[in-house]
């Protein structure tokens, strides 16, 4: 694959994960804003003072944020890595 194909193969699946991303929080915003409208019109009620939509909004909450900083922090392994990688086993040896 030549240098071009590659940073579009890249460009790609880099807007993929983005879409992703957006998909998973706007579908976090929209759930959980609906369990709590919920939880507002009817009975309100806590269980030892904390509402019930609490849970599924931290929950899930911690799992979209482990996909928010997936998607920030990770890159894509370049030949100097995988040289450096190399280098490293081969003084081990």
């Amino acid at each position: 694959m030549d240098d071009e194909q590659e940073l579009r193969a890249r460009a790609i699946a880099r807007l993929e994960e983005k879409r992703d991303l957006v998909g998973s929080l706007a579908t976090y915003v929209g759930v959980n804003g609906l369990l709590w409208l919920i939880w507002a019109l009817t009975d309100r009620s806590t269980d030892d003072g904390v509402p019930w939509p609490t849970w599924v909004s931290a929950i899930w909450g911690f799992f979209v944020m482990m996909h928010i900083w997936k998607f920030f922090t990770r890159r894509p392994i370049s030949e100097a890595d995988i040289q450096r990688e190399i280098d490293r086993h081969r003084l081990r040896s």
